[in-house]
């Protein structure tokens, strides 16, 4: 059943099954979050179960009934929709990795709606937090070797930019570390994604 979110209120809206890297802990005291997990998600790490315990009511789990392609986006667009329909000044951010959301996103904010779609949790702190987020072992390495590349020539698309990185180091990189290496580059404000493309700050 839908809550009731008070007007000024942040609500976070996870994709839990495109994201699974979560730390609840930094999330400001505004934020009511919502966890949309699959029909085909068995488990959940007992240590993101207790971390969500000290949100109290501010956090919600709900699982999506049945599987089919999309199926979960569905629910958090509907679930988006129905808030915005109850307090249409609530300022939506949708977690996730997928694209997908961004049109609508972009729609709802032409109506004057606050609504975004951050690809890590990262992205929520305040700039002097997320300039204190550790460095994945790789980091420099690829700073160094991306600012010594022609700005022209650097990926343009979150998908380049991670294959470009996952070839830096000849593909023995896990993609969860290349992904972080990209989360990290986005809270340091070292690169920008705007509608899908990568602009460079270095």
């Amino acid at each position: 059943m839908l809550q009731p979110i008070h007007v000024n209120q942040e609500l976070l809206l996870v994709d839990y099954e495109n994201v699974q890297d979560l730390d609840l802990s930094q999330i400001d005291d505004d934020f009511h979050v919502v966890i949309f997990v699959g029909a085909s998600q068995k488990s959940v790490p007992i240590e993101l179960v207790i971390g969500t315990q000290a949100l109290g009511g501010r956090v919600e789990w709900l699982r999506v009934d049945g599987n089919g392609s999309n199926a979960l986006d569905f629910f958090i667009a509907c679930h988006l929709g129905r808030v915005l329909e109850q307090s249409p000044q609530t300022s939506c951010t949708i977690l996730s990795k997928d694209r997908g959301f961004d049109p609508l996103l972009r729609h709802l904010n032409r109506v004057g709606m606050r609504c975004k779609r951050v690809n890590s949790l990262i992205e929520l702190h305040p700039e002097p937090v997320a300039m204190l987020e550790p460095e994945p072992p790789s980091y420099q390495r690829v700073v160094e070797l991306l600012g010594k590349s022609a700005k022209k020539s650097r990926p343009r698309k979150r998908k380049t930019l991670s294959q470009a990185i996952s070839a830096m180091f000849q593909k023995n990189i896990a993609q969860p570390e290349v992904d972080r290496i990209i989360d990290v580059l986005l809270a340091r404000r070292m690169i920008c994604e705007s509608n899908g493309a990568i602009t460079y700050e270095f």
